[in-house]
């Protein structure tokens, strides 16, 4: 018991002689870089021309101003950013193997599995509050995903019939069927201007439209070329990004162009990338099944892996704007709930903003 004691002693003695040892670099740098600062500007201002300074030193000093700062945005970002804190182990009843979770802003959680013909609502204390019965015309449906539209209706894959549904509360049957045939529908997602984008596994691409509420579909659009999509997201700037089983996320403008990839940008090799969500400050959040883990890729700075052990086959990921992460772990059949920002995300408008 008492080497377990000085253990955690020791440990914490060590982390805040880092932190002390951090403050103390930065603020070396910070009194190096105003002395400098001070000495520079006089001599440049009142000399003609360089004299004895060379556009090779100008540009050697640039390249180390540049890696400082990109190095000061990863210690700002490790500084932020928690990892593996786990806070809450959430079973979820009957799915079998839940795969897909959606966030709502009360708290709640839509959870939903391909092996059970329900998707369930968990209240903010992580407790079944109402199960939706996949049931259409006596005809049992297994969801695949979850999204809400922005008419605050769910809307799930059905990748067996090859449709995706809307549920309609109070009438029958309760889910009603929008859009055409989609090729094994898989992830599903609305963005910031209320189109739903549908994943479609097995040609390879992201049909996008709009639903009135008459569920009638407006303004069709595809992009193709993708390999083994599975789950979608929205992003910040209006696009969307998606999650590719051969080993890469890519990034999408709003009008469907294709932006880039988190592999090529962040030089990050994935196993096999599957949920996907964005929070509010941008930053792209992925689940690995093959590694197990869930790395954050910040707008700024290196990826962090924020979640490194304890998951057996992580699927689909969603957060909140107060730092918490839900994970479905369907090999365990739970969601596991972590914090992983120091502090909770305000918006500049917002009334809780401290």
């Amino acid at each position: 018991m008492e080497c377990r004691g000085a253990g955690k002693m020791d440990n914490s003695l060590e982390f805040s002689r880092q932190k002390e040892d951090l403050v103390r670099t930065v603020r070396s740098l910070q009194v190096t870089s105003q002395n400098t600062l001070q000495k520079a500007v006089p001599l440049l201002s009142s000399q003609p021309g360089l004299g004895l300074l060379k556009p090779s030193h100008v540009q050697q000093l640039s390249q180390k101003t540049t890696q400082v700062c990109r190095e000061l945005e990863d210690v700002g970002n490790l500084l932020l950013f928690r990892q593996d804190e786990l806070t809450q182990n959430i079973p979820v009843p009957g799915t079998g193997g839940c795969s897909s979770l959606h966030w709502c802003s009360d708290g709640s959680l839509y959870v939903c599995g391909d092996n059970g013909p329900n998707v369930y609502l968990l209240n903010s204390h992580g407790r079944p509050s109402q199960a939706l019965y996949c049931c259409d015309d006596d005809d049992i449906f297994l969801p695949d995903c979850v999204a809400m539209t922005r008419f605050g209706t769910v809307a799930v894959t059905d990748i067996t019939e090859g449709i995706v549904r809307i549920y309609k509360q109070n009438s029958q049957p309760p889910w009603v069927k929008v859009g055409g045939i989609f090729k094994s529908p898989r992830g599903i997602a609305v963005d910031t201007s209320g189109r739903i984008l549908v994943v479609e596994y097995t040609s390879g691409s992201v049909q996008a439209f709009h639903v009135d509420r008459a569920y009638r579909v407006h303004g069709v659009k595809k992009v193709s070329g993708l390999r083994g999509p599975q789950y979608i997201c929205a992003t910040l700037e209006g696009g969307f990004a998606v999650s590719e089983e051969c080993g890469d996320v890519k990034l999408f403008t709003s009008n469907l162009k294709l932006a880039g990839s988190l592999s090529e940008t962040y030089e990050h090799i994935f196993g096999n990338p599957a949920g996907i969500c964005a929070d509010p400050e941008g930053n792209i959040l992925v689940a690995d099944v093959q590694k197990r883990n869930v790395t954050l890729f910040p707008p700024t700075g290196s990826p962090i892996c924020i979640v490194s052990n304890g998951l057996c086959k992580p699927e689909g990921i969603t957060c909140s704007p107060f730092g918490l992460l839900y994970v479905a772990d369907s090999g365990l059949n739970c969601v596991k709930v972590y914090k992983y920002r120091a502090n909770p995300y305000y918006s500049p408008t917002s009334p809780r903003r401290p």
